[in-house]
């Protein structure tokens, strides 16, 4: 299994080494390493070529956004297998010896993957929480990906996953022009086509950094191009039996209403709990959100930050 590792780059001089130091310390490395550069400002394209490492790739253009540089990666991929991580995240020792591991023992699956830990930057640390996994060994299928989802943190990371560049072209790689959520669209748009060969194991380590927090206020807000993906995509999930699809419709669409209620556009958050009141299991939440909704801006925002305090 030869696979090429893509790692879009922008601005991360401040990540970007320790990241390629947990690639260059896996026990069994990728074959090739493609770093896209997406027009850093800052040294980061520097830091890269001072490696000189013989694995390295370093691709330039001009600033796209993630998605144009993760594809743009896939289209310079020698190999059938792609795999993505983030400058600013890391990988466990083991976790390319993991991927190796579930496609010898699912050949068939398309699409695999592994848990990820939260790195917090007051030094806590958090396991992803996965609910609804059917089977008892570390590794397996699953098949009720978006049950799982629909009550978990995400299974799948956009830093500890794998695939065959086939099934990625398939489903249109990743959608440019998405500041948030981008790559959820695209595991949807698989998960719709492909199983999951998964291992419960926490090999990817998603970081949070002190420069990255407070980005709410700068996300897309009134406009939701994930959750309207996922509302034309109802129709062929109901069609292909995908169990809690709706529920994980639902919770997205909550999730972008408190996204709302967090920069103060509650008329805004209002609507979207109300969009998601059909499809929810989590109905009393709504309610409350709603309620919450209400209030002058000031008294609402004050008890979302206490509900959701950031680590």
């Amino acid at each position: 299994m030869k696979i090429s590792l893509i790692i879009p780059l922008f601005n991360k001089e401040s990540t970007i080494i320790h990241t390629l130091e947990s690639v260059f310390n896996q026990l069994e490395r990728p074959d090739e390493i493609i770093v896209v550069d997406d027009g850093s400002s800052d040294s980061s394209k520097e830091m890269v070529l001072s490696l000189n490492h013989p694995l390295v790739k370093l691709i330039s253009q001009p600033n796209q956004g993630v998605s144009a540089a993760r594809n743009r990666g896939v289209e310079e991929a020698s190999y059938e297998w792609v795999t993505f991580l983030d400058a600013d995240d890391q990988w466990d020792e083991e976790f390319l010896k993991e991927i190796r591991l579930l496609n010898r023992l699912f050949p068939n699956e398309k699409v695999l993957a592994t848990s990820y830990t939260f790195y917090y930057p007051s030094g806590r640390t958090e396991l992803a929480i996965l609910n609804h996994i059917r089977f008892k060994e570390s590794q397996g299928v699953v098949e009720n990906y978006f049950e799982v989802a629909a009550a978990s943190h995400p299974p799948i990371n956009s830093s500890a996953i794998a695939m065959q560049k086939q099934a990625l072209r398939e489903v249109g790689g990743f959608p440019v022009g998405i500041k948030s959520g981008e790559d959820l669209i695209t595991w949807t748009r698989l998960m719709l086509r492909h199983q999951l060969a998964y291992s419960t194991r926490p090999l990817g380590k998603y970081i949070f950094h002190v420069a990255n927090q407070g980005v709410t206020s700068i996300r897309e807000t009134d406009h939701d191009p994930v959750g309207k993906e996922m509302l034309e995509l109802l129709p062929m999930a109901q069609r292909v039996g995908k169990v809690g699809y709706s529920r994980y419709l639902g919770r997205w669409l909550k999730s972008k209403g408190i996204l709302l209620l967090e920069v103060g556009k509650n008329a805004n958050a209002r609507k979207k709990f109300l969009q998601a009141y059909p499809y929810s299991g989590e109905r009393f939440k709504l309610i409350v959100l709603l309620g919450i909704s209400i209030l002058p801006v000031a008294f609402s925002k004050k008890i979302i930050s206490k509900i959701y305090q950031p680590a």
